[in-house]
Formats: structure tokens, C-alpha cells, sequence
């Protein structure tokens, strides 16, 4: 889906850095997104505290917490590698 955000040997500055700019921008929403999501997991009265004593209600909150700091996980990974990579070979390719 995303192919066209891939670094390529062939690839300019230009290209390089647009590419860079996508990928940091969607990380970005991404990265808030799932702030917002673990944030938004602490707040508010409980869910159906009749419904087994309020453990469905912690149950909710932690998965709600561990889906956003997860993606937050994910995505920084998904950012980071492929441009520690392309310097990595950048850095080859120039000695």
C-alpha cells in the first residue's frame, strides 16, 4: 500500500527527503493518535461498574492503554529503522 514510501538505491536528496517528510508527518498522527487513545483510557466515570464488580472496566482501560502505547511503540519503530538503514547504507556507499 505504502510502496511509494520505501528508500530506493536511486533515489535523490530531494525524493529522500520528501519521502522522509510523508513518513515523519503519518508518524506524527500516528504517534497522537495513540497518546490520545491511552489518555483518553484514564478518563471519565467508570464503564458498567454493575458488571462484575468493575472488572470488565479495567479490563477495557488496560487494553485501551496497551492499543495506544503499542502503536505508539509500532509506529516509531516503523519510522526509525528504515531510515537508520538508509543512512546506514548511505554511509557504506560513500567510502
Amino acid at each position: 500500500m505504502f510502496k511509494f514510501l520505501k528508500y530506493k538505491s536511486d533515489d535523490t536528496w530531494v525524493d529522500t527527503a520528501i519521502i522522509t517528510a510523508i513518513r515523519f508527518m503519518i508518524a506524527g498522527f500516528t504517534m497522537v493518535s495513540g497518546y490520545l487513545l491511552a489518555f483518553a483510557a484514564t478518563m471519565g466515570p467508570p464503564i458498567a461498574p454493575h458488571i462484575w464488580n468493575g472488572g470488565l472496566d479495567k479490563t477495557i482501560r488496560i487494553s485501551t492503554i496497551v492499543i495506544g502505547f503499542g502503536s505508539c511503540t509500532a509506529v516509531l519503530i516503523w519510522f526509525f529503522w528504515p531510515l537508520c538503514r538508509y543512512v546506514y547504507r548511505l554511509i557504506v556507499r560513500t567510502k
